[in-house]
């Protein structure tokens, strides 16, 4: 009888050893995918930045080229434009080069050996400017040696004039030569490491078809299981990012901890079999208790991935906002981009924490900003009130800004003559209601599976993963629409 008890018991250990090391593999599988949520969340951040960085440095070539058009192919009175524009230490120095020779520098201190340089001819970054030309569009180059000393990286433009039959010709080559790595100091690549992971920029060199390393924060190992590659598009040009864990699965400690554990539940397992039959209940509420880890920390990885996708969206309304503004209206660029910056401050301040909650009054302040640069630009056709009295409480970042922004963008701007929104707050005993109101066009409820209502979809994503917190639309075709967001005064909590 007790031998039969020790081969069932040797059995049960052997049988919990396999299951052990099966949600150990298990565990590993899920922790690779977590990583690769991580990996895709860093890659969207960085694109995001730098493509941002870019857009607005490579709009300065739209000021050179109305430049250009303004004097008839004239470039001598530059000199104060490029002065305004050099302000930043990303720029190096604006370029013309009229048939694709240089015959303006701006400035030329520091930069007199570029003057007369042929970008018909080979040279680094020459097969560049002529594709540019070739292509009729803007092209990033680089990095690549500078004739004048230095690494840059150059947007190169051709450009094209109206002669005297009122037909375009081509005039020649405008350029924007950037400070590298400069365009990469307010960037969050220093922070990769910090999070576990390296991550490598790199291009293919046309000039000789070789793999070009643009930024690396660590060497990245060749012919890991676990990196990923992506690809940009930067102004026609293809820049690749991969990423990779600093330690590999076979590497980290939680793997052989999780080995040795499965090692001595086995030996206790069978044990404790020997003793009582409740093994199957242990394993049970074991089993249990992973999966729900391993669910709430893929939720959260959710939850950082759409709040990416509001910032981002955000981002690119503004910047295109700006873009045709800096031309024609510059002191009215100026403004805007005064609140602009008092919303990036609020944005950059603002770590995504475990609870993802900031102060109200920073997100009103951002919002406001975020009211002002539309109300500008539509001139007339928006007015934005906030009937918001002075108090103070927690709510999820950036919920009541992509709001607005669907209000202004799919209530407002579509309407003829325009509109106003009203943001207002008032209370209860035990919740805290913001009301956003505006007279707009107004939607069926139905649409908000629309690629257009993105923002209302992830707001209403982002609040259900908290409790104490909920938002109501109603919505009216050719009257407007009304969205109530509400904050428990007893605070939030992660579901």
């Amino acid at each position: 009888m007790k031998r039969s008890i020790i081969k069932k018991s040797v059995f049960i250990g052997t049988l919990c050893l396999l299951l052990s090391l099966i949600l150990t593999v298990l565990f590993q599988i899920q922790l690779t995918k977590e990583n690769k949520l991580k990996m895709d969340r860093i890659y969207h951040s960085l694109e995001s930045e730098t493509y941002e960085t870019l857009q607005v440095q490579m709009g300065k070539l739209r000021v050179m080229e109305g430049h250009l058009i303004e004097t008839e192919g004239g470039f001598q009175s530059f000199g104060p434009i490029a002065d305004r524009m050099l302000n930043d230490g990303i720029v190096r120095s604006f370029l013309f080069a009229p048939k694709g020779i240089v015959k303006g520098v701006f400035p030329l201190e520091g930069n007199e050996s570029v003057y007369g340089l042929d970008m018909n001819t080979p040279g680094a970054g020459n097969l560049e400017a002529q594709s540019a030309v070739s292509k009729g569009t803007l092209l990033l180059a680089g990095p690549f040696d500078l004739v004048e000393g230095g690494i840059g990286i150059c947007g190169r433009m051709p450009i094209y004039l109206q002669d005297g039959s009122e037909e375009k010709k081509y005039w020649g080559i405008v350029a924007v030569t950037l400070n590298y790595p400069q365009i990469f100091k307010n960037s969050s690549i220093d922070l990769i490491n910090d999070e576990g992971f390296a991550c490598r920029i790199w291009r293919v060199n046309p000039d000789d078809n070789s793999n070009q390393t643009i930024l690396e924060t660590r060497k990245i190992v060749k012919g890991t299981s676990e990196g990923v590659q992506y690809s940009a598009d930067f102004f026609n040009t293809e820049w690749k990012f991969t990423l990779e864990p600093l330690v590999p699965i076979y590497k980290r400690k939680s793997l052989w901890i999780s080995l040795a554990a499965s090692v001595l539940i086995s030996i206790v397992s069978g044990y404790e079999f020997y003793r009582t039959k409740k093994l199957k209940e242990m394993q049970d509420e074991a089993s249990k208790l992973i999966i729900k880890n391993l669910q709430q920390k893929l939720e959260q990885e959710e939850n950082k991935q759409l709040l990416t996708q509001i910032r981002s969206h955000f981002f690119y309304h503004t910047l295109n906002t700006l873009q045709g503004l800096i031309i024609m209206k510059p002191e009215m660029a100026v403004k805007m981009v005064e609140d602009f910056a008092r919303y990036l401050r609020f944005n950059v301040n603002t770590s995504v924490n475990a609870e993802e909650l900031v102060l109200f009054k920073e997100e009103i302040r951002a919002t406001r900003a975020y009211a002002k640069i539309n109300e500008a630009q539509l001139e007339g056709r928006l007015r934005v009130e906030f009937d918001v009295p002075d108090v103070n409480f927690m709510i999820p970042a950036l919920t009541i800004e992509p709001i607005v922004e669907n209000a202004i963008l799919h209530g407002i701007k579509p309407k003829s003559g325009g509109g106003s929104i009203k943001v207002s707050l008032y209370d209860d005993e035990n919740f805290w209601y913001v009301i956003v109101e505006d007279d707009g066009v107004g939607f069926e409820i139905g649409e908000l599976d629309k690629e257009n209502s993105i923002g209302l979809k992830n707001v209403k994503k982002r609040m259900s993963h908290f409790e104490g917190c909920g938002i109501e639309m109603e919505s009216t075709v050719g009257i407007g629409t009304k969205v109530k967001i509400y904050f428990s005064k007893n605070g939030l909590k992660n579901k």
